[in-house]
């Protein structure tokens, strides 16, 4: 299969048949085409794109979270790289900002494959048999685990803090993920300040969402502050909201999802853990 991708990012596939522009004039194989378009800003080019490869190829079609794709099962390396895996779909919340149970429904549990960055949007709300084995999965990887799909902090139990205890006694966990996107959640992270306390602050980030309908950038650096100055044990990440495009948004946005841009000089060890280019959207 070939597949083209309306923006390249550090998870998008490199090998052969993995495109990123208009069909190249070298000749290619006769295979069906896929157009994958991941943020809703991108449908154009992805639309562009489609028709350009269906003037030499017959059987292409465009889709992907951006077209409301409800996703299936997931095949490593089709249209992530094969560091990431995903081993659920869907989420049990409602929240407003957010696309996937429109797009994916409830939680839907999948065949586990083997990755060691976890891009489920929920994955604490699955059954503990298949917590339980994703986490086997993990300690079998030749790299640290990252959860940058996020742990739901309404979900948390001690067992599995246990889990993820044991991944780092393994030296197998690089990064945990959790979300601040209401107000109520500045009190969710306090409380989860203690349970995560055993990890190194240089592994442990909130995304904080910003730039979404009504919200301004005074009170947007406001909660990233808070996040970081509030003690709450977690390093702030923020997340612009897909439809934003405004330069003051991505400037900010910029210096809040690089700490070595805004962590004291005394305390900032270990930026180099995270990567700017972590994102919570899943594309497979």
């Amino acid at each position: 299969m070939i597949r083209v991708f309306a923006r390249k990012t550090k998870w998008t596939p490199t090998d052969e048949l993995a495109f990123y522009d208009e069909p190249p004039l070298f000749d290619l194989p006769d295979l069906p085409v896929r157009v994958n378009c991941v943020f809703t800003r991108d449908k154009e080019r992805a639309i562009k794109l489609s028709k350009a490869w269906s003037r030499r190829f017959k059987d292409v079609l465009c889709g992907g979270p951006a077209f409301d794709d409800a996703g299936g099962e997931y095949i490593p390396g089709r249209f992530l790289t094969k560091a990431v895996t995903i081993t659920s779909r869907g989420c049990y919340k409602n929240c407003p900002w957010c696309y996937v149970p429109r797009r994916e429904g409830k939680i839907r549990e999948l065949t586990i494959r083997d990755g060691w960055v976890v891009q489920d949007n929920n994955l604490l709300a699955c059954s503990r048999k298949h917590i339980e084995k994703v986490f086997e999965m993990l300690s079998m990887q030749p790299i640290p685990a990252s959860f940058p799909g996020g742990l739901d902090l309404d979900l948390v139990e001690p067992w599995n803090i246990d889990l993820l205890r044991e991944l780092q006694k393994q030296h197998k966990l690089a990064t945990i993920w959790v979300a601040f996107d209401t107000e109520q959640s500045l009190d969710k992270l306090s409380r989860a300040k203690e349970m995560f306390g055993g990890f190194n602050i240089g592994r442990r980030f909130a995304y904080v969402l910003i730039g979404y309908k009504d919200d301004t950038l005074d009170r947007a650096k406001s909660r990233l502050e808070r996040v970081y100055e509030g003690e709450r044990g977690f390093l702030p990440f923020a997340m612009l909201h897909d439809q934003n495009t405004d330069y003051e948004w991505k400037k900010l946005q910029t210096k809040w999802c690089r700490p070595a841009a805004y962590r004291k000089p005394s305390t900032s060890g270990n930026e180099s853990i995270i990567n700017s280019k972590y994102s919570r959207a899943s594309c497979g």
